[in-house]
């Protein structure tokens, strides 16, 4: 879903190398920060709800976790809407 809303070609392919691998499910905090790049790029893709500020405030690990999960299943329910 995420290559069909490109705003150019290759940009998914091109952020995932920017951004490097995925960091160990160990280090939770520094996993969630990822997929908040992931999902929130700069240029923005415009599918994902904004949430690197609320990743930036929380408090815990877990807090990050949720934002991050929560983040995901609101970028895939966007994308999938017509």
């Amino acid at each position: 879903l995420a290559k069909e809303n490109e705003r150019e070609p290759g940009q998914i392919d091109t952020l995932l190398e920017q951004l490097g691998k995925i960091p160990s499910a160990d280090t939770p905090s520094e996993r969630a920060f990822w997929v908040g790049a992931l999902i929130n790029p700069i240029p923005a893709m415009g599918v994902a709800t904004e949430i690197r500020p609320a990743l930036l405030t929380a408090r815990t690990a877990e807090e990050r976790v949720q934002i991050a999960l929560n983040g995901i299943l609101s970028s895939i329910q966007n994308m999938s809407e017509p």
